[in-house]
């Protein structure tokens, strides 16, 4: 599996809902819906080493997204929209 370029995934995720909150050793993503934050969320070290990330570091984010990791590829991909994300968390009932 190729490695997803931080930026890349970063931008991804404020197109399809996520709010940037920065911290000090790292980005926390949440995901709001209608105003409101979800328990959904996923975080990026702010250090150097992680410009892009490979199957280690995607395999724990789609765990915290709790999306499959060919559904956060397509997130990241710009291939699954927002309204499709929020579909597969209602069906999985993560979300009510």
């Amino acid at each position: 599996m190729p490695d997803r370029d931080r930026s890349k995934i970063q931008k991804a995720l404020r197109n399809k809902g996520f709010v940037e909150t920065e911290g000090t050793k790292h980005d926390i993503f949440t995901l709001v819906i209608d105003g409101k934050y979800t328990q959904i969320g996923t975080f990026f070290s702010r250090g150097s080493d992680y410009k892009s990330y490979g199957t280690t570091l995607l395999g724990q984010m789609k765990n915290q997204l709790k999306i499959s990791m060919a559904e956060l590829l397509e997130l990241i991909d710009c291939k699954l929209k927002y309204p499709e994300y929020i579909s597969i968390l209602k069906k999985k009932k993560i979300i009510p």
